[in-house]
């Protein structure tokens, strides 16, 4: 009895690892933009991804010709929206990731998709699909950061465009992505190229831009190209591009863009000597530590609760291939959480977590890295004292991941009964830091930066509910002269646990900047936390000092950056 009980059970433990199991997407092969988000919808002839287990064959299968099948390594994929089933073309399978395209005859609406792996039926996921939700391929593979464009010199010189192959104003260029519509005839038969009949604008920067040409690429089913021509007034290292089709906001990327030669540039970022070594084939090693106060007001059910809240975040970022500091997204300051160049705008999903990560906890390097080590200790002196900083490494295995970090990341303040670290360290004045005798990888080193008083937001009181269809402007007064102003805005729905977070970096001088309706149209509407009580919605303005470089040997380049924000709760609508 008892081994035929061991033979049922084995029996029945086989089937079950054999069941295929979708633990993420469907989402666009290109903004990998997250469920619950308005531009998280699969357009009809789209590319998407599934991820999940045995999904697919071990080893990787392709789809390498056409016609474009409908089963690949014994993987198949069914969508039913309102009644009408349709089968998924398929690009490739493998056991934890499978990619395909969405027929662009696939109705409009709410469905199911359901995957099928050697006769095995996955669980049942929910599909949500649209006309048009134009997704940007970006270098690292994330949906953010450097984007995948194509500058035009001729026809037969097509470079792809990077921090050191920069386009100039008036060069065209050719955006690559998935999501831009539907055609008609067999998708799976071969391309079909050819304009779409879907409203497109494109705005570098916050500039519009009129494609010259929106449609399917002449080379793959389910690829778009939108071709547009660089503004004049544009200019950096992180410009971005962000498109709407048919009303919906795409993900952003970005672009660099020279007035002259090949090579970008931004305030305080990568100086020319550092892309030289980019271009011959080296990877860098930059040192990143940012220190930045956030002054709070925040309206919870008890009460208004105000306070100062010090953060400091220290990197040293050894990126594996050349390849890595091309698509890192750091921006145009240096160390400043991957803001965008001077007058450009950037929008990014997050996973919500909590309510005050969803003010200091997005963003982020979407590059490939490895945080190398500079000590055991960095040693912050300022007015107030000195402040050490550990070494944490966060690897749980194998070789070290270091990051500089103090408990929480917290220097000092807080929040009255939120958050407590003890009386609040940044003030105006003079910093230094140090690193003693250096690390095992970059060595000794010291930089130093001062602190002026931050600006002022001068219309914070009148911003509360704030309409996702309409411009936002906010106004400042007295920035000191050689900052710049950044500006965030971040909703989330801790139901869905979407989130996106807007982030636009402008001059001091301005005195004001207005947040497009298009941008803001990007962000969920702000749901209630039910630990917080309060919908999760933020703006910040911030003051933001040019970074502060520093060398050491082992470190190509390091930066030392300071800024201060006022952050507000809101509600987005």
């Amino acid at each position: 009895m008892s081994r035929l009980i061991g033979v049922f059970l084995f029996a029945v433990g086989f089937a079950f690892a054999q069941q295929p199991m979708i633990t993420g997407g469907p989402v666009n092969a290109a903004s990998y933009v997250i469920a619950g988000l308005p531009n998280a919808k699969i357009a009809q002839g789209s590319m998407f991804i599934l991820f999940g287990q045995q999904l697919g064959p071990g080893m990787q299968a392709n789809a390498v010709s056409f016609p474009l099948p409908k089963n690949l390594g014994g993987t198949s994929i069914s969508v039913k929206v309102a009644g009408t089933a349709v089968d998924a073309i398929m690009l490739y399978s493998a056991f934890g990731q499978v990619a395909a395209i969405l027929p662009s005859n696939t109705p409009v609406g709410d469905g199911t998709l359901t995957l099928t792996f050697n006769q095995h039926p996955s669980n049942t996921v929910p599909i949500h699909v649209a006309k048009s939700t134009l997704g940007i391929f970006t270098r690292s593979q994330s949906g953010f950061g450097p984007g995948v464009f194509f500058n035009f010199i001729s026809e037969s010189n097509q470079p792809v465009n990077s921090l050191i192959e920069a386009a100039h104003p008036g060069q065209v260029l050719t955006l690559w992505g998935t999501g831009l519509g539907p055609v008609s005839g067999d998708e799976a038969g071969g391309p079909l190229p050819g304009n779409l009949d879907v409203p497109v604008d494109v705005y570098v920067g916050t500039t519009k831009v009129t494609p010259s040409y929106k449609g399917r690429s002449g080379c793959c089913a389910g690829i778009d190209q939108v071709v547009f021509t660089v503004p004049a007034g544009v200019e950096g290292c992180y410009v971005s591009v962000n498109v709407v089709s048919n009303g919906v906001t795409s993900n952003s990327a970005t672009i660099a863009v020279a007035s002259n030669g090949n090579t970008c540039s931004d305030p305080g970022g990568f100086t020319t000597n550092d892309l030289a070594k980019v271009r011959n084939k080296q990877a860098l090693v930059i040192g990143e530590v940012a220190i930045f106060r956030a002054h709070a007001s925040l309206a919870l059910p008890s009460g208004t609760v105000q306070g100062d809240v010090d953060l400091e975040s220290g990197h040293f970022r050894r990126y594996f291939t050349p390849a890595d500091v091309l698509a890192s997204n750091r921006g145009s300051l240096g160390g400043s959480n991957g803001s965008p160049s001077l007058g450009s705008c950037t929008v990014a999903p997050f996973s919500y977590q909590d309510f005050l990560g969803a003010i200091f906890g997005h963003g982020g390097e979407h590059a490939n890295f490895l945080g190398v080590d500079a000590g055991s200790v960095l040693n912050l002196n300022g007015p107030n004292g000195a402040k050490q900083i550990p070494r944490v490494d966060q690897c749980s295995a194998g070789s070290p991941f270091y990051v500089y970090s103090p408990p929480n990341g917290l220097l000092g303040g807080g929040l009255p009964g939120v958050l407590d670290a003890g009386p609040a360290y940044l003030s105006p004045g003079n910093y230094t830091l140090e690193n003693g005798s250096g690390g095992s990888v970059v060595g000794s080193f010291q930089s130093s930066l001062t602190i002026p008083t931050a600006a002022t937001w001068t219309n914070e009181d009148a911003i509360s509910n704030v309409s996702r269809s309409k411009d936002l402007t906010l106004t400042w007064s007295g920035a000191p002269p050689g900052t710049y102003i950044g500006i965030s805005a971040t909703s989330a729905d801790p139901s869905t646990g979407a989130g996106a977070a807007i982030d636009c970096l402008v001059s001091a001088d301005a005195g004001k900047f207005t947040v497009p309706a298009w941008l803001l149209s990007a962000l969920p509407a702000s749901a209630v936390d039910s630990s917080a009580g309060v919908p999760v919605g933020f703006i910040y303005l911030g003051t933001l000092l040019t970074a502060s470089q520093f060398q050491a040997s082992g470190e190509d380049l390091g930066y030392f950056t300071w800024g201060e924000a006022v952050v507000k709760n809101v509600v987005f609508q």
